[in-house]
């Protein structure tokens, strides 16, 4: 799955997981809302000095750079194929940042952009806005060009660029037309996945799913019945002693974060799940099913560029099934086994098994009912990807979100600035705001509780 030149454009065939997040996006079409549209953000700080016109013309200029150095930000993507079409002058990379570098001055701040203001992807490449309102700069994408951490690290490069002591469009010339060579690979290009899988591999493939298909009964939050709207987001944020308290508390039981915040959610779910009449998770023996997210960066070659598949998808989640009536630390050290477990080739298989495995799970989940149980994806420490300054350039706030149009809570979790925050993107229409507040301090307080934190 190596790109080709076709003419005048390049050309590759979808992979697994193209046509995974390809499937979920064109869900919402008759909605006209765009399944898991993405959206990463920063509050930027500018030097004194900085007029406001002139800090738009350098974001602008960074973007047109980014197009150069990471050319998948204008893929386009058709029923079989992606496709890349070069730049073929200067004039075209003006016409392009014209058309994808917007600002918006009616909102007051990104989430709010995303929240009120995008509804499917407003291109068919990705899109920069600047809020001046916020001073945040915001990237928005289809989900089936890159995932979370891409996006994060994406955002890194725009900042590199930004930084640089002179402006991005002086040294650009010399490369527009020859960017096409920054496109990135698939993962199993990279890796060296066989074409035909397996048997075993196919065999494994339909185990791993098999939870979701044997008619067990699965916890959830109960949900107003409605058609989707609006995406909205909450947060809540640990304090850097809190955080250093939680860390330091992991620790101590070997455990890693991850693993325990998911446990709370868990038991907060069910806790909710049993309060519905007529629902107890003990008696009809229900599980907590659910996904855990694995990044597979880590499983790539090593590349000079460390930001080298940013743009890209290089994550997989495969199934976390748990029984919410087990104690916690029962649910934390069996999601600590798992999130831990090795996926590098030479000890696991879990590589090959994955391209069968999405496959079956892309079918799988087209014909599923939604269902209601959040789900967790922790992004981890981001200063391990983003800087706090770019030369005279400051980084004062990062997010992420993704559009819900189903009826789940979307959990992230990372840490900035020593402090964990817990974000949750959830569709207006099957919950009201006052609940999900209530869930997470649920999920918070239960959090605090088991690992002895008092605050």
């Amino acid at each position: 799955m190596s790109w080709t030149h076709e003419g005048a454009y390049w050309r590759r065939p979808l992979d697994c997981h193209d046509k995974l997040f390809q499937s979920i996006a064109t869900a919402g079409a008759p909605l006209g809302r765009e399944h898991w549209l993405m959206v990463g953000w920063l509050q930027l700080g500018f030097p004194s000095t900085m007029d406001p016109a002139t800090q738009e013309q350098r974001l602008r200029g960074t973007w047109s750079a980014l197009r150069l150095r990471h050319p998948d930000i204008a893929l386009t993507l058709h029923e079989d194929e992606k496709r890349y079409t070069p730049l073929t002058d200067n004039q075209a990379l003006e016409q392009w940042t014209d058309a994808t570098f917007r600002v918006n001055t009616e909102a007051g701040s990104a989430d709010e952009l995303s929240s009120r203001h995008l509804k499917v992807a407003p291109s068919v490449h990705a899109t920069c806005y600047w809020v001046p309102a916020s001073c945040e700069v915001a990237i928005v994408s289809s989900h089936w060009r890159w995932d979370g951490r891409g996006l994060i690290m994406l955002l890194h490069s725009f900042m590199d660029l930004l930084g640089c002591s002179s402006t991005p469009s002086f040294t650009m010339q010399a490369v527009v037309g020859s960017e096409a060579v920054n496109l990135v690979p698939t993962l199993d290009a990279v890796i060296g996945i066989p074409v035909t899988p397996k048997d075993e591999w196919v065999r494994k493939a339909e185990d791993l799913l098999a939870p979701f298909q044997d008619g067990s009964p699965a916890i959830g939050l109960p949900i107003t019945s409605a058609l989707p709207r609006d995406t909205v987001r909450v947060e809540t944020v640990f304090p850097k002693g809190v955080t250093t308290a939680l860390r330091e508390a992991c620790r101590a039981r070997g455990l890693r974060l991850t693993a325990a915040l998911h446990a709370s959610v868990v038991l907060e779910t069910a806790r909710y799940y049993n309060q519905e009449e007529g629902r107890a998770a003990k008696a009809d023996r229900a599980r907590y099913k659910s996904w855990a997210a694995f990044d597979l960066r880590k499983h790539c070659p090593p590349s000079p560029n460390s930001s080298a598949h940013a743009p890209s998808i290089r994550m997989v989640a495969f199934p976390l099934i748990a029984d919410p009536a087990a104690s916690w630390g029962t649910i934390a050290s069996t999601f600590q086994a798992y999130y831990v477990q090795s996926l590098t080739p030479s000890d696991s298989e879990a590589m090959f098994i994955r391209v069968p495995y999405v496959e079956k799970a892309t079918a799988m989940l087209a014909k599923m009912p939604p269902t209601t149980e959040p789900n967790l994806s922790n992004l981890g420490v981001l200063e391990d990807y983003l800087e706090g300054r770019y030369g005279d350039f400051e980084v004062r706030n990062v997010a992420l979100a993704v559009h819900m149009l189903s009826p789940q809570l979307y959990v992230h979790a990372w840490s900035w600035g020593g402090e964990m925050r817990v974000s949750i993107c959830y569709n207006e229409a099957f919950y009201q705001e006052q609940f999900v507040k209530a869930w997470l301090e649920g999920v918070q307080a239960n959090l605090l509780e088991n690992l002895e934190i008092k605050t």
